[in-house]
């Protein structure tokens, strides 16, 4: 009689068990790298919004001797269209419209950022 070669189930199962452990570990990670993209995302926009309103503060000054930004209470995103320009003055500096939610202090001072709401 001639013994087949192969796998016993108790083998199979331990192997299957494993990859499961190894999937899991993989989806917490890229959770996590999606997470810190995020948050990467929101400081350099933050950034970027912070430059447009100390390049609009600083023309304003120059020109009209005290900044025009009123304070920003209710997160809202910017929008760079001309029907904006009342809302968020330094729209002009920006190049597109932002993908979070700011708000602000009178002048633009303290800005925070926020993921809009849906």
């Amino acid at each position: 009689m001639r013994r087949e070669q192969g796998f016993t189930l108790i083998e199979l199962l331990i192997v299957l068990a494993i990859l499961g452990i190894l999937a899991g570990i993989v989806a917490m990670s890229v959770g996590d790298l999606t997470n810190v993209a995020t948050t990467r995302g929101m400081e350099t926009e933050r950034e970027v919004v912070q430059i447009a309103i100390d390049a609009y503060n600083t023309q304003n000054v120059a020109v009209n001797h005290e900044p025009t930004i009123a304070p920003r209470t209710t997160p809202a995103v910017i929008d760079v269209s001309a029907t904006s320009s009342s809302t968020h003055p330094f729209a002009v500096y920006l190049r597109r419209d932002s993908k979070y939610a700011y708000t602000w202090t009178a002048g633009g001072e303290a800005i925070t950022v926020s993921v809009p709401s849906s």
